[in-house]
């Protein structure tokens, strides 16, 4: 009897530990910046044989655009961050290994209005180079 209660518990805590999924079509900004920031957030494009290739972005709209505005503000050091699979330049500026959340954030913004570039940073055009 002891056996069939501790199987039986372990099978519901198995079937109440789910992956924390994320809807590309329908994202929630929170919930992706809450995965950018814990390094979780796992999205990827995937070739015929199911090997990840690059992270996918997800499907943001207008709507989106206050959500991510507000959290633009936020200058977290991330890891990963679903980049332009055409771009051939780093994503990240030379001399940084990390992406800061407030540009990506931004750079999503201007993708929803049709100005992308093709990296995720912010370039001060008052400085000569």
């Amino acid at each position: 009897m002891k056996k069939w209660i501790l199987f039986t518990m372990i099978g519901v805590l198995l079937m109440g530990c789910k992956k924390d999924s994320f809807d590309i079509n329908n994202p929630d900004v929170k919930k992706f910046v809450k995965q950018l920031k814990s390094g979780t957030y796992g999205e990827y494009e995937r070739n015929e044989k199911g090997e990840r290739l690059w992270l996918k972005m997800p499907n943001f709209r207008q709507e989106h655009i206050a959500a991510l505005i507000e959290l633009s503000k936020d200058t977290t050091h991330i890891q990963k961050f679903p980049t332009n699979p055409i771009s051939s330049r780093t994503p990240i500026p030379q001399g940084r290994d990390y992406f800061i959340l407030g540009e990506c954030l931004l750079w999503i913004v201007d993708g929803i209005r049709g100005a992308s570039s093709l990296d995720p940073y912010l370039v001060d055009t008052s400085k000569k180079t």
